[in-house]
């Protein structure tokens, strides 16, 4: 794996071996994903389900100011220290769940939520919740989802309202955005 583009374009990732640890974002589903959002300098990124790092590395990579990581694994943790090491990037990385993570941060707003848990999570509902009650996406915010193919959400919840969905292959890419 390796960053696509921006100033650690071709930068080679670490990854964790076993898809069970982690999941990593192919580099399609990356490209369609920066090219169908606009990353700012003064974007701020919350990657939930890190894994690797690879979402918000490519976010800094193309000039996102603000970049949060989070992953239950401690071992993907370390992955995602050892690739921002290797771009000579500092952020902060939270080893919690993602409960436990988004309450942290509650009083922090983000440009984009990045959201990419294991296939077999279905606490979708309470992220979106949390989100909601902390009020932690910015007034023209999204949220993005990474599923598989066969995760069915609502088009409209906790305020927010799906405004795009693409399939990659076994994955898709739902896009939220706060409702009228």
């Amino acid at each position: 794996m390796r960053i696509i583009a921006g100033k650690y374009k071709r930068t080679p990732l670490k990854t964790l071996q076993g898809e069970d640890i982690t999941r990593p974002t192919r580099d399609m589903v990356r490209e369609a994903l920066f090219s169908s959002i606009q990353i700012y300098s003064d974007s701020s990124l919350l990657d939930l389900f890190s894994g690797t790092g690879a979402i918000g590395i490519e976010a800094l990579s193309r000039g996102a100011s603000e970049v949060v990581f989070n992953d239950i694994n401690k071992d993907a943790v370390r992955i995602i220290r050892e690739n921002l090491k290797k771009v000579k990037e500092e952020r902060e990385v939270c080893n919690l769940d993602y409960a436990a993570c988004l309450s942290a941060l509650k009083d922090r707003k983000f440009d984009y939520i990045y959201i990419d848990p294991p296939y077999a999570f279905k606490e979708y509902e309470k992220v979106f919740e949390l989100i909601d009650s902390y009020e932690m996406l910015k007034r023209d915010g999204t949220v993005i989802v990474e599923a598989e193919k066969e995760t069915s959400l609502p088009e409209k919840i906790c305020g927010l309202s799906l405004y795009k969905e693409k399939r990659y292959g076994i994955n898709k890419l739902l896009y939220y955005e706060k409702g009228d």
